[in-house]
């Protein structure tokens, strides 16, 4: 699925952008994540042998946990993530929304493929009238790739995500070099 064709799908009547994995929530959830995997290494050394397995599958998941690739806003439709800040809410008959879905209007002509695997920091949110939540669409700035709610990608051409960068900057996203 291109963007053009994602854009084209949207029902909603309003949009919230969020920026993850980064900043204070994203900084704290790391020490606290780091501290219990540590805290569960110092417990393999002195468990008992019935208490190995649940103590390595909650290092297992800990460690799961503490790998940003892949992360996104929400797991399906569901909760959303730890660190996730709201940034902007914006009505569907605005400027800023306008402009969002000219941008992915463009058409998919090239793409870049970087080397790296994606870290979604900055997500909007799609919510109907009764503020369901009905779309998501995670974007990665680092190595140029989209994915949705359910994990699927969305195409998206070379020049739509400097574009994109640009919008959400404006909105008040703080993308460093870092991505």
């Amino acid at each position: 699925m291109t963007t053009a064709d994602y854009g084209a799908s949207l029902q909603f009547d309003y949009v919230t952008t969020f920026s993850l994995l980064r900043g204070v929530k994203w900084e704290r959830a790391q020490v606290a994540i780091r501290k219990e995997i540590a805290e569960s290494r110092k417990l393999l050394l002195t468990a008992k042998a019935k208490q190995l397995l649940e103590i390595r599958q909650r290092l297992a998941l800990l460690q799961q946990k503490n790998n940003l690739d892949h992360a996104r806003l929400t797991e399906g439709k569901e909760a959303y993530h730890i660190t996730a800040t709201p940034i902007a809410t914006l009505q569907r008959q605005t400027p800023e929304v306008d402009k969002l879905l000219t941008i992915l209007k463009v058409p998919f002509e090239s793409r870049s493929y970087w080397m790296c695997g994606p870290t979604f920091r900055d997500a909007l949110a799609f919510y109907n009238e009764k503020h369901q939540l009905v779309a998501v669409l995670n974007v990665c700035f680092g190595c140029e790739q989209m994915q949705n709610e359910s994990g699927v990608e969305i195409q998206a051409d070379t020049t739509v995500y400097p574009a994109l960068h640009q919008w959400f900057s404006a909105l008040g996203h703080k993308i460093d070099d870092n991505y």
